[in-house]
């Protein structure tokens, strides 16, 4: 009967010790906290800001890099040459600040995106030839390196089939930037694209 007893009670030893080891190889590790993943890693900002606002998104090496929409302007998209299939009524140029205090890239076009979302249509900024710039901006690239603690101007076009609209500006993390769209030319940055508007700059 003794020998019984110890048996069980060493029996309730072993199990209450299995569950604590148990316990301690299934717990969940820590998570990675959204300021260690960076801006936008846990979802995306949809508040829309208007052409002059900054948002913060996040460089290709995870560092946060702000970006202001400073200003947009509207042109012909037959201007250049008339015979193209043409993706929209409007070449629309968007301007650009971008600054960071590691400084870097925002990343390359393959991994984002510019986007224009109007009532009932999408385009993307993805070098569309009927901009009557095209070729003349490629210094002012979105994509290009920002140094540490410098404002780096940019820009780039969506060609649209109508004025206004929301511009979506996306980061390889998940981030987003939106930004509302007046129906005119607003703001500054777009001079070295549009002073091309009207001849082809190859």
């Amino acid at each position: 009967m003794k020998k019984a007893a110890t048996t069980t009670a060493l029996a309730a030893i072993f199990a209450a010790a299995g569950c604590a080891n148990s316990a301690e190889t299934t717990d969940p590790k820590p998570r990675t906290s959204a300021a260690e993943l960076g801006p936008g890693a846990d979802g995306r900002d949809s508040t829309t800001r208007s052409i002059g606002e900054t948002v913060t998104l996040t460089d290709q090496d995870g560092h946060p890099m702000q970006v202001t929409g400073t200003g947009i302007a509207y042109r012909d998209a037959y201007a250049k040459d008339k015979t193209l299939p043409l993706k929209g009524k409007y070449a629309l140029a968007i301007a650009f600040t971008m600054k960071s205090k590691t400084g870097g890239m925002l990343g390359s076009q393959m991994d984002n995106v510019i986007k224009w979302e109007g009532a009932s249509a999408t385009a993307e900024g993805r070098g569309h030839a009927d901009a009557p710039w095209q070729g003349c901006v490629d210094t002012y690239t979105p994509y290009g390196t920002v140094e540490p603690n410098q404002e780096y101007k940019a820009i780039t076009d969506v060609n649209v089939p109508a004025k206004g609209g929301t511009l979506i500006f996306d980061d390889a993390y998940g981030g987003e930037a939106r930004w509302e769209l007046p129906t005119e030319d607003t703001g500054t940055g777009t001079e070295p694209a549009t002073k091309f508007a009207t001849r082809a700059c190859w």
